[in-house]
Order: C-alpha cells, then structure tokens, then sequence
C-alpha cells in the first residue's frame, strides 16, 4: 500500500509539473499580456526587484539582455545609458516590449532570435544579464553562444532561483510552485557550475537577501583566452 502510494503521488506531482510548466509557456507566448501581472502575483510583488539584482554586476557599456521579456529590464538598461540590445523568441514578448517604448517615445533595440544561434559578431557585448531563463538554459551550446559573443574577461550575470522568506502559508506554496516550474533536480549553485564550464568561465555565487525574498545572482566572468 506504502509502495502505491508513494507512486500516486509522484505521478501526481509530476502531472502538475508539466501543467505548471505548460502554463508558463502559455504565459510566455499566447498569454504574453499577461505575463508583468503573473510575475508580480507569484513573486509578491518582487519580480522587478529580482531582476533590478542583476543591475550593480554590469560591467562596460554594450549590454545584452536575453530573453528580454516584456522589457521592464530592457527599459531600465537604456535609462542607465547602457547601449543595450533585447533578444527574445517569444514574437508576443518582442511586441509588448516595443508598445512599451514607444509609450515613451523611444525605438525598441530589440530582435527575435535563438541563443543558439545569436546574429552578432565574435566579441560583441561587455556584459550579458539572462533573468530567469526558460528551456534553454539546460542547453551546453547556450552557454558556449553567450560566451562567442562576450568580450574577453566580460560578464554573464544570471538571475535565477528567487525565494520568498516563508512568512506565511501562501509564500510557501509560491515557493513549491515556482520550484515546480523552474527545478532541474540539483541545487541551482550545482546546476549552475554544471553548465558554465570551468575553462571558459569564473563562476562566483551571491544572495541578494532582504526581509521578502532571496535571489540568486551568478555571475560568470569569461576567462581570458590564451
């Protein structure tokens, strides 16, 4: 009976996994309208701030962002004078974004590509920022494509693994779903180092910690080649 059901419920848990994760995509392409309002419901309000994390590690001026979302950070990179470009595949993504600016005025640096396949030169950009990545951050040949168009000794400044303080029960189950979502399996410090590797990047860790949440900030500097 124990055996039964230990089975039912990992069976059930990863049903709702993959209706979790369906959902998230629904939210990132047909659903991209509502993406700024999901982030903020199931962050507390802290989805901004997470991603702003990513901002006191940029080094140099030619910025990256990828994926660039809905463009909330976008908008804030070129405020801060960063000449800075937004990749995405979502088309829905690219079209908020560009409403966006034009609200203020202001022709959208953005374009739809893989980050597979990135359509810039060897040695491009001083600094990539990668906010809460979706699929292809399990993929090798991601990272070797982000690091063909950084700049020797430039930066890769990943924000991932957000936490609420487990203040109460509804910060807890946002924190098993965003877990849901977004778990590999590992640790993310062990996933991380995983996938960034060794001979080509130096990988530091940090927390940004306050009194609502955590998140992660790695950031991964391209090693001088020799």
């Amino acid at each position: 009976m124990f055996y039964l059901e230990t089975n039912l419920r990992l069976y059930l848990e990863k049903m709702f996994r993959l209706l979790l994760r369906f959902a998230f995509h629904l939210f990132y392409n047909p659903f991209a309208f509502t993406y700024d309002f999901v982030s903020a419901f199931v962050s507390r309000g802290q989805w901004r701030n997470w991603t702003r994390a990513s901002l006191p590690y940029i080094v140099g001026t030619r910025v990256l962002e990828i994926p660039s979302g809905t463009g909330n950070l976008l908008l804030d990179l070129c405020a801060a004078g960063y000449n800075a470009i937004g990749v995405d595949l979502s088309a829905a993504m690219l079209n908020i974004t560009r409403t966006k600016f034009q609200r203020q005025h202001l022709r959208a640096p953005i374009l739809r590509a893989r980050v597979q396949a990135l359509p810039f030169p060897d040695a491009t950009f001083n600094s990539i920022t990668m906010t809460f990545p979706p699929g292809f951050a399990y993929d090798p040949r991601a990272f070797a494509e982000l690091g063909r168009v950084l700049v020797s000794e430039g930066r890769l400044i990943w924000v991932d693994a957000a936490r609420l303080q487990p203040r109460d029960w509804w910060s807890r189950a946002l924190n098993w779903a965003l877990d849901v979502v977004g778990g590999s399996g590992l640790p993310f410090e062990t996933f991380v180092r995983a996938m960034l590797v060794d001979t080509l990047w130096q990988v530091e860790v940090k927390r940004v910690v306050d009194a609502t949440s955590v998140v992660t900030v790695v950031i991964a500097t391209k090693r001088r080649q020799v």
